[in-house]
């Protein structure tokens, strides 16, 4: 089958702190006739001075980390925007997508998309997050962790993970590991931070991690990346995370508030539940939800739309 032309617009996360987007951008590569464009301007403009012919423009994280590109609006090739963070400036992204007359939005949150964009609701496409399954897998180290907790634990945000906290941040089986901040990092950095290879092999460790899907009732990517390392996860259910294939008691377990105590302590003493409950959901998400998967997934989607459908 041939090809698609990508022009994929999006910052250069090559030095950024988290991976996924340039995770995508290698499977992009593979199988598409993909172009990668970094800078603010003109989309008339950029098109006349790449050499490259498009059926089909990206622009990643719109209205946020994206370059600002103008002149869409008078576009004729078809382009797609995606959006993570839904609730960060929805009235000025609402009124950007009018001004672009954007047709075609892709978004990792489908469940709560409608709240904060209800005018667009009905044209979404859902490209959920993944993980890159060569850096989040199951390394084999010894599981000497009880309880991980890692991750932004700001108590307006995630009330659950705050609440986890203050509960064990005394105990000697628990241990956490506060966020690294989402900045621009060296080689030597990845070294001293828990992040990719190193974030992965802390998970790996754990017998148990929590997470919570925040306020927004986000399914954030910490659940796939739990999942890809064979460590149960304790964390929250939801509409979307059952549409992930994510069954509760069968590939994580379900928490609130009021019983995350509770399910750590027996999953804990049950070693043979815990380690099928962690196999099960290791194999959905090396199965379902890695970045290859999802690129092929995100590419047929832009075929169906080249092709009128």
């Amino acid at each position: 089958m041939e090809k698609n032309n990508l022009l994929l617009i999006t910052k250069d996360y090559n030095q950024w702190i988290h991976s996924e987007p340039i995770y995508l951008q290698e499977e992009l590569k593979k199988i598409t006739n993909l172009f990668v464009w970094n800078s603010s301007g003109n989309i008339h403009e950029i098109l006349n001075n790449i050499n490259f012919v498009p059926n089909f423009i990206l622009i990643y994280l719109f209205d946020t980390e994206a370059p600002k590109i103008t002149g869409l609006a008078t576009l004729r090739i078809p382009f797609g925007i995606y959006l993570e963070d839904l609730h960060h400036f929805p009235d000025r992204t609402n009124e950007a997508m009018k001004r672009d007359n954007v047709q075609y939005i892709f978004t990792c949150y489908k469940e709560v998309f409608s709240k904060f964009y209800p005018e667009f609701s009905n044209i979404i496409k859902w490209l959920p997050h993944h993980v890159n399954t060569e850096i989040f897998k199951d390394y084999g180290k010894v599981k000497d962790i009880d309880m991980l907790l890692m991750g932004a634990t700001n108590p307006y945000y995630y009330p659950l993970r705050y609440k986890i906290l203050l509960s064990y941040r005394d105990k000697n089986n628990f241990r956490y590991h506060p966020h690294p901040g989402y900045k621009y990092i060296n080689n030597e950095q990845v070294y001293n931070l828990f992040i990719k290879e190193r974030y992965a092999q802390e998970i790996n460790r754990a017998k148990i991690f929590f997470t919570c899907n925040s306020i927004y009732r986000y399914t954030v990517l910490k659940y796939l990346e739990v999942l890809a390392c064979n460590t149960l996860l304790l964390a929250p259910s939801s509409n979307e995370v059952l549409d992930l294939g994510l069954k509760p008691g069968v590939h994580f377990v379900e928490i609130n508030e009021n019983n995350f105590k509770e399910k750590a302590e027996y999953y804990l003493n049950n070693d043979k539940e815990r380690e099928e409950i962690s196999k099960n959901g290791y194999n959905l998400v090396q199965k379902m939800h890695s970045t290859s998967i999802r690129a092929q997934h995100l590419i047929e989607m832009i075929q169906e739309i080249v092709r009128g459908g």
